[in-house]
């Protein structure tokens, strides 16, 4: 294979690369889309593949668009500013459909549905920055070298606001390895998470007077071996609005420091409505929601069911989730801490009608054999990883469920990430 050529890129595969074929192999290139042409560099060769890099575009494609970043590119972040936000959508509904087929051997898949985000930059309200002396920012692409930055265009206001409050503080903060910052655009404030390479009675003393003097800091959560040492008020709070038969209802959240919550405010509530949608929840219906986190889903659907309890491994999670249930007044909910597959395994309470999960990464393949064994009617399958969503479809598939449902919640503009929500059914019984 030659070390340079000019290509035209084919079409754009899991992980955002654009596609090329050369003398018969398969060439990956970053920060390509379909439609360019232009020059390429060979930087890595593998047995069935190789990695390029785009040297110079000779045509750029119709769907190519100037990045609003000016470290786009280099830090790892972002992967699709360089696309159209009108056709990222489209992109990731034939990346979903490509994958399903080729590792989740599905022949018959569900039309998707798609829902692009109301906005494609700002919306980020979680962050994970990365420290190293003065530098603060993100890891390069496939690299661990810091790219520093002074705001990211993705995150919402607020966190570039504490971006900057960081970086006049740098003395404080260079002492750290990772900076979490978590925002509530409701109550205009933030909350750290810190984890430090040291830490001592002058740095706590720092903190406290750098909480005082900033009041975008809602509170402060430090991170060593013993646990979180927390600092002012370290929770956060949201709200989930709900619309069933004309009906409105708002749902308040508690997240703390190690608690997760989407990245995505505005598509957390579109999530939701695609999550009430497929399981069309009613109040002789009993629910299971495994890896339930805060409650997100857990209450809104508690809502509509008879019973609903959330099994989830993070203490502290569930005490947010327990707090939740218990300021929105909802009784008919319950919740378990613990693995998912640890607790199912000892599961002996009433009959199970619904089942919603929203694994880890990882997917579900521990527990799905204990799922199954509770014979839902539905079962709803929450992913922000589609290939292990595809091993875990296949599995199903073989234990006799048929997918029947799928829709794409675009829940991270200007990346290839994507989140999904699949529905199965179970098998028809004949008489």
């Amino acid at each position: 294979m030659p070390k340079e050529a000019q290509v035209k890129i084919e079409t754009v595969a899991f992980k955002g690369y654009g596609v090329t074929h050369l003398d018969g192999k398969v060439v990956f290139i970053p920060y390509a889309v379909t439609g360019d042409e232009g020059q390429v560099e060979i930087v890595e060769e593998r047995k069935n593949y190789s990695m390029g890099r785009l040297k110079k575009i000779l045509v750029p494609s119709p769907w190519r668009v100037e990045p609003l970043c000016p470290v786009f590119g280099q830090c790892g972040g972002c992967q699709w500013q360089h696309i159209d936000y009108a056709i990222q959508g489209e992109l990731k509904k034939e990346i979903l459909k490509e994958v399903l087929e080729r590792l989740g051997g599905l022949k018959e898949i569900p039309s998707v549905g798609v829902a692009s985000s109301p906005q494609s930059y700002d919306y980020r309200v979680r962050v994970q920055l990365k420290v190293k002396g003065k530098a603060i920012g993100y890891y390069q692409e496939r690299s661990h070298k810091i790219v520093d930055i002074d705001h990211c265009p993705i995150s919402h206001p607020l966190v570039n606001q504490i971006i900057r409050k960081l970086r006049e503080e740098i003395s404080l903060f260079s002492r750290m390895a990772e900076i979490e910052i978590n925002v509530s655009p409701e109550e205009g404030k933030g909350v750290l998470l810190l984890h430090p390479l040291s830490f001592d009675r002058r740095m706590e003393d720092s903190l406290r007077e750098l909480l005082q003097v900033h009041p975008v800091f809602k509170g402060c959560a430090v991170k060593q071996k013993g646990g979180l040492t927390l600092f002012n008020d370290p929770h956060l709070h949201f709200t989930t609005s709900l619309n069933r038969n004309g009906e409105k209802r708002e749902i308040k959240f508690r997240t703390s420091p190690g608690s997760f919550y989407q990245v995505n405010l505005e598509q957390n509530r579109t999530l939701n409505r695609a999550v009430l949608q497929f399981l069309d929840v009613n109040e002789n219906e009993r629910v299971l929601d495994l890896y339930a986190g805060v409650g997100n889903f857990t209450l809104p659907l508690a809502v509509k069911a008879k019973e609903i309890i959330g099994i989830e491994g993070n203490r502290t999670a569930v005490d947010d989730a327990r707090f939740n249930a218990e300021r929105n007044r909802i009784r008919n909910c319950d919740f378990i801490q613990g693995r998912v597959e640890d607790v199912l395994k000892r599961w002996k309470r009433e009959s199970t009608d619904l089942i919603l999960l929203d694994p880890p990464r990882m997917g579900c393949k521990m527990a799905l054999d204990q799922m199954v064994r509770l014979r839902p009617k539905k079962i709803v399958y929450i992913s922000c990883e589609p290939t292990t969503l595809s091993r875990d479809l296949r599995l199903f598939s073989e234990r006799g469920y048929s997918l029947k449902g799928l829709a794409l919640i675009d829940m991270f503009p200007q990346t290839y990430h994507m989140e999904v929500v699949a529905l199965l059914t179970q098998p028809q019984v004949k008489v």
